[in-house]
This record gives structure tokens, sequence and C-alpha cells, in this order.
């Protein structure tokens, strides 16, 4: 038997392009991966070091559900909120969905600006919510007369999540103020995934970290390229994270001890920063050639955070991204997998080396000139 939570729920497009890829490896076949949204850096030796130190010196057992004391400090020092207004969690997913369970009721209204990060969607369904899109084509930056559009006293949840994925696009702190106005006369709660808040170009996002009805997901997974390390955290009202409390004690319980101090120490001293900066400066060259080179032949968005870019392909995204692997060897992602109207875009990552990316830039180009 089947729980009906999951039954309308598919397997994210992203891992399966992943496995397809990998197939195509071991059949034999030379792939360029532009599908893949984690940094292509290593996790830092100075937190690697760190870590083992502390692995060394026991910081192997549970730790409080909220975090170690030290790390919550940081973050709430990078913040502007007090220690008790955040709880460490197992990775940004894990703070997402015990959001998600503790604030989606069911069979009420979840608000998705589409395109937006898939699992988004996946929540709202296991939650049994009902998913109303907000359209944001063609600069990908929400209106707030859509969204006031969509909204009603039924609406739980609004999702948020900028520097966005797909598209990169950052939005003003004035446009993210007033989705919270909006939220809040209508007593829903937005859940603002920041998880990209650190990798920016020209445009720095504001944080909505300190307003009473929104939760704030982030984590260290991107900045510090620590992705299977899984160290996420929350920043709410505590009464809000007790609620969230409730699912996490039972769920990710705590990070990985010696993980949470090797991030305390990078964060408290000053180091994070640094080696965020060093890696978005590499981002940046990537983005400037990924960008003049889509340019030419399709219409696309510059983005300003995160390394993920949205160009419109002008045909059926699960076609092109089809033939440019078959012909060309370089797999992105179709852009039906992030919502709603976006069928004719697909999702470019640029977290991958330049020398890559030129070889791929070249095949994309020809193939788009072969086929339009």
């Amino acid at each position: 038997m089947i729980a009906s939570r999951v039954r309308d729920i598919s397997t994210s497009l992203i891992r399966r392009m992943f496995e397809i890829v990998e197939r195509a490896k071991r059949e034999g076949k030379e792939i360029i991966n532009l599908s893949i949204g984690e940094p292509d850096f290593d996790t830092p030796l100075e937190i690697v070091e760190k870590a083992y130190e502390y692995m060394k010196k026991g910081y192997t057992h549970y730790t409080s559900n909220f975090g170690i004391d030290e790390l919550r400090v940081a973050i709430a020092e990078r913040y502007g909120v007090d220690k008790d207004n955040v709880m460490v969690t197992t990775g940004g997913s894990e703070a997402l969905l015990n959001a998600s369970l503790a604030f989606i009721e069911e069979g009420s209204d979840v608000v998705i600006p589409s395109p937006n990060f898939l699992s988004y969607f996946t929540y709202a369904k296991l939650c049994k919510g009902r998913i109303l899109e907000v359209p944001t084509h063609p600069t990908f930056e929400l209106d707030l007369d859509r969204l006031n559009e969509v909204m009603s006293k039924n609406v739980s949840v609004i999702f948020l999540n900028y520097p966005n994925n797909p598209t990169g696009v950052v939005l003003d702190g004035k446009t993210l103020k007033g989705v919270v106005e909006i939220a809040r006369d209508y007593n829903a709660i937005v859940v603002s995934d920041e998880i990209y808040d650190q990798i920016y170009y020209d445009k720095k996002p504001v944080s909505l970290s300190g307003e009473e009805n929104v939760v704030v997901v982030n984590g260290f997974s991107k900045s510090l390229a620590m992705t299977g390390w899984r160290i996420g955290f929350v920043i709410a009202e505590k009464d809000l994270l007790d609620e969230m409390l409730k699912i996490h004690q039972v769920n990710g319980v705590c990070a990985p001890a010696f993980a949470q101090k090797a991030v305390a120490d990078v964060l408290s001293s000053g180091e994070a920063e640094k080696l965020t900066r060093k890696m978005v400066e590499e981002f940046r060259r990537r983005r400037d050639l990924v960008y003049s080179k889509l340019k030419k032949v399709f219409d696309v968005v510059k983005p300003e955070g995160a390394f993920y870019i949205f160009p419109n392909v002008g045909k059926d995204c699960d076609e092109f991204c089809e033939g440019l692997l078959m012909s060309k060897g370089v797999c992105v992602t179709p852009g039906k997998a992030f919502g709603s109207g976006n069928d004719r875009y697909v999702r470019i990552s640029f977290a991958t080396s330049m020398e890559n990316l030129k070889v791929a830039m070249e095949r994309i180009e020809e193939y788009a000139r072969e086929n339009s």
C-alpha cells in the first residue's frame, strides 16, 4: 500500500537527469553536465581540518536539538537576531520540510512564485496543500499585484527563494517586505529560503530574518561548498521555532557536532566570508562568460546571484534538452521542473570549470543555430 500523500509526487527531474548522465558516462560517452545544483569546489581545507580536530576531541555525539551554542551565536550575529531565534538543522532541506509540516494545513493554499525550486511543490503536496502559482515571467521578479490576486484567508504559506533557483534573480528589499506585509494581512507564514544569500554579484540580497511572520531557511551547503555535511539552520520567532522543533526532534534530531563546531569557528573568525568571496569571484567570471554567450542566441535574464541561468530556448524544453544531450553531449535541466509556464526554458548551472563551460557554450550555440 502506498500512502496517498506520496501518490502525486514524482521523482525529482534533476535527480533523473543526474542518472541519465551517469548512465551515459558508463556507456563511454563524454558528457558536460550543467544540471547539477552544487558548487564544484571541495569544502575548504580549513573547515575539513577543524572538523577533524573536533572529531578527535570527541564531538561525535548528539547535540541539543537547537544546535551548539557557539554556532547559534555566530549565525545570530551575522543576521542581527537573538541566539534563541536560531535552530540548527540537518541541512536546509530538513528545515524546509520541518517548516512545511509545521505550517501547511491540509487543504490550505500554498503560494509558490514560478519558476522556483522544485522541492517546494513536493513539500506542498506532502502536506496535502493546494498549490497556487504566481507567474513571474519574463523578468522573474515577483509582482505584488499578481501575488495579491491569489491571496485569501486560506493561504497558509508563501515560499520565497532569492537569490532564486533556477533564475539567479535577486529581489529588492521593498518587494520582499511587501510580500511579508501581504502575508501578515492574511495570517500566512512566509518561508524565505535564503540558501544562496552569500553568493551574489552586483546586487546584494536582503534577508527577511527578524520579521515576525517569516521563517528564514539557510545553511552552508552552497556558500562554503558543504553539501555533504548537512548543516542548515532556521531563523524565526520563538513561538514558530518551537512548532518546528516538534518535527525536528523526531526528524533531523541534530546536525553533526564536529561540523557545527568547525563552521562556528570559521564564522566567528571571519574566515567564512573570505572563503565564500573567493568562490564567488570565480562564479562571477563564469556567470559573465555564460551570459555573454547565451544572450547571442536566446532571450535570457542576467543572474545576480546563485550559479544558475534560465534562458528561454524558444522551443519545448524536453525536446531541447534531449537533442542537446544526444547530439552535443551537454546536459541541462528542463524548465518545467520548476513550475508552470516554464516549458520553453532550461536551467543551466555554471558550477563547473571554465574549460567545461567554454566548450559547452560553443556546443549550445551550435545546437541553437542548427535548430532555429
